[in-house]
């Protein structure tokens, strides 16, 4: 895609692309899949924890109440645990690593096509996009390791005034300002490579890791406000949902049918964060496409 013949970037289209990430197609098999990872780690997990648990006579009230001494002691107890529960967390943690680059590489195929896709095709379009989602992501590396790299200098900087400052006003208002700035960095590479990653949806030709992460930079230095905009009310509205779901599940307690409730609930957090994925990488398209060439599928 040219970067010329620039355009206003719609806001139409801007605020209608979180609406057309509600495919329930892409939710659910996103939803299945990161279900993979997840019961890898928890079966072991589940074991440990039933080892230590099963027998005590508190187990049913920690079933029904969380207790912060179980919690702290069951933490303490599987940090001393045997190395197959820290293998498995491990192994769960490559997998979803993993299947990260199948997963944007569905939501591509998505929103090149234009409309919601059956479930074989959002499968063809994960793997037929594995191999430049997996590159992209390891470019990812280099806006990520940077932010981090700023991020701590922040925060050595922070260090730094905490020691000198007279008042504690003083200090509380330095620290306030240091994390604020540390948070901006991640979510300025955040937006690079989540731009990069809509340049595929925004130019169909595009076949070039290195050309999409560089376009994700190009489009933050042309449309800062834009992309931020899109990034920030996508993720503040789908992390917002999974929190609130969170938190309602954090309150359900895990015995008989609650049981079945936590899980759904569980469930439901894992779908809200795969529509902001997938609504993200819609909005930044559409910014994308504000810089020339793209064309815009009918949903």
């Amino acid at each position: 895609m040219a970067f010329k013949n620039s355009r206003r970037v719609s806001l139409g289209a801007l605020f209608g692309a979180p609406f057309a990430a509600l495919q329930w197609r892409l939710i659910l098999l996103w939803t299945l899949l990161m279900l993979l990872p997840a019961l890898l780690a928890a079966l072991p997990l589940m074991s440990a924890l039933g080892a230590m648990l099963n027998h005590s006579v508190h187990a049913d009230a920690w079933a029904r109440q969380f207790d912060a001494m179980m919690f702290g002691d069951v933490v303490r107890g599987l940090s001393a645990s045997s190395g197959a529960v820290h293998g498995t967390l491990f192994a769960g943690l490559v997998l979803t690593v993993l299947l990260s680059p199948l997963l944007d590489g569905m939501v591509v195929g998505s929103g090149r096509a234009g409309r919601p896709l059956g479930f074989g095709h959002l499968l063809q379009s994960g793997v037929v996009e594995y191999g430049r989602m997996f590159r992209l992501m390891l470019w990812s590396l280099v806006p990520y390791g940077i932010a981090g790299w700023a991020a701590k200098t922040v925060m050595d900087g922070l260090q730094d005034k905490t020691e000198l400052a007279v008042l504690e006003s003083q200090a509380q208002a330095s620290t306030h300002w240091m994390l604020a700035l540390a948070v901006l960095c991640v979510v300025l590479a955040q937006v690079i490579v989540e731009s990069g990653r809509a340049a595929f949806i925004a130019d169909v030709g595009l076949r070039s890791a290195t050309k999409g992460i560089w376009r994700g930079l190009w489009q933050l230095l042309r449309r800062p406000f834009s992309s931020l905009f899109a990034y920030l009310l996508v993720t503040v509205v789908g992390f917002g949902i999974a929190f609130a779901l969170g938190v309602v599940r954090a309150n359900t307690t895990a015995v008989g049918s609650g049981l079945l409730l936590g899980f759904l609930l569980t469930q439901l957090a894992v779908a809200a964060i795969a529509w902001t994925r997938t609504a993200r990488l819609f909005s930044l398209a559409e910014v994308a496409r504000s810089l020339g060439g793209g064309r815009r599928p009918a949903f």
